[in-house]
């Protein structure tokens, strides 16, 4: 394994009943199997008092530092930006693609074709092969573990419609980046996250579940 450089940039809804379905399972299957790691048990033991709006923060729990210190990140969930209305991608400037005839799409499958916006065009690595944004919102913990990839996707689009989200585009890229090339993201206080920890440092930005 490359040798990790230690400076990091770091920084409802009238839905089909298919959608709803596959959106709460996805929830369900996000941590199940999980290893609790040392840092999580100690990060989750912690009082919630205010969100932790970027990767340091969170990890370390510094809850009397007011610039990071928050009611709420703002952020949304896969499952808010599953369910493509105009309104909600538009301010991205990303492409969900197009909805697929209900008939196509099997119980539980992405309804949407892989003509939007590819993972890999903004993303480092292949791990999600030639899947759109869109798709990989919707891919379930046994295609992806721990739902990485729908919980980075997410975070990419909060921060691209948010401007208060605290993390930037490049943020979130940069994160993913390092959790690609050496399997961990190292914050700029110095700390190491699996790819599992991430997973609950984006969930903690979110205003829904």
């Amino acid at each position: 394994m490359d040798k990790m450089d230690k400076t990091s940039v770091e920084p409802e809804l009238n839905i089909s009943d298919k959608e709803a379905d596959c959106t709460l399972r996805s929830r369900r299957k996000i941590l199940k199997g999980a290893t609790v790691t040392p840092l999580l048990m100690t990060v989750v033991s912690r009082p919630v008092l205010g969100a932790q709006c970027s990767p340091s923060a969170w990890v370390s729990g510094n809850l009397s530092d007011h610039g990071h210190e928050r009611d709420t990140c703002g952020g949304r969930s896969p499952g808010y930006w599953q369910t493509n209305r105009h309104y909600r991608w538009s301010p991205t400037g990303y492409n969900p693609g197009t909805k697929e005839d209900q008939d196509h799409a099997g119980h539980g499958q992405c309804p949407y074709k892989s003509d939007g916006t590819k993972f890999h065009e903004i993303f480092a690595g292949h791990r999600y092969s030639d899947k759109s944004l869109m798709q990989v919102l919707w891919l379930e913990g046994h295609d992806d573990k721990y739902q990485l990839g729908a919980h980075i996707v997410a975070a990419l689009l909060n921060a691209a419609s948010m401007p208060d989200y605290g993390m930037s585009v490049d943020n979130v890229k940069e994160i993913y980046r390092q959790l690609e090339m050496y399997g961990e993201y190292r914050t700029s206080t110095g700390e190491t996250m699996t790819p599992e920890a991430v997973v609950m440092f984006i969930q903690n930005t979110f205003l829904d579940s």
